[in-house]
């Protein structure tokens, strides 16, 4: 019986451990976002933060990313709509943003988009500026794979600092 019974306990354990290990991730705090900034906070930046996080996922890098505007508009523009859908992706309850105080303060890595600097003069964490890439509504492809070549050699080194971070 004794023979069982430490079976029992090692396989209980063994069990348990991944349950463990999983929940105290699960406890751990979120990394801050790489905070993107454009004029309207629907088109660059919002094509940024979808190709940043579609491509952060691909490679493991748990880091998410947020699209906001210094003048914000509404809506996506429709022609915007249709670039993203042909790429097969859906915005859900996703809706533009005005950049905020706090947004700077929460990211980061700020990226800006042919923005005034003082809308991220405040940011204390690395930023970089990406101006002057072609125009995304003028061609969609184009623009978005301009972004998507900045988009990947960020994340590639995110993904290089994270891995020497960590244990």
């Amino acid at each position: 019986m004794k023979g069982w019974f430490r079976v029992a306990v090692v396989l209980t354990l063994l069990a348990v451990a991944p349950v463990r290990l999983a929940a105290q991730r699960v406890g751990a705090p979120a990394p801050k976002p790489v905070l993107f900034v454009c004029e309207h906070g629907t088109v660059r930046s919002l094509l940024a933060k979808v190709l940043f996080e579609d491509y952060a996922a691909e490679v493991g890098l748990n880091m998410r990313a947020v699209s906001r505007g210094t003048r914000a508009d509404s809506v996506v523009p429709p022609w915007m709509l249709q670039g993203l859908a042909n790429d097969h992706v859906a915005l859900g309850a996703w809706r533009p943003q005005t950049l905020q105080p706090s947004d700077i303060t929460n990211a980061t890595f700020v990226v800006s988009f042919d923005v005034p600097d003082a809308a991220i003069a405040n940011a204390s964490v690395p930023r970089a500026h990406w101006d002057s890439l072609p125009s995304v509504s003028r061609d969609y492809a184009t623009g978005r794979d301009a972004i998507k070549v900045r988009v990947h050699q960020l994340v590639d080194s995110l993904k290089r600092v994270s891995k020497k971070g960590s244990p």
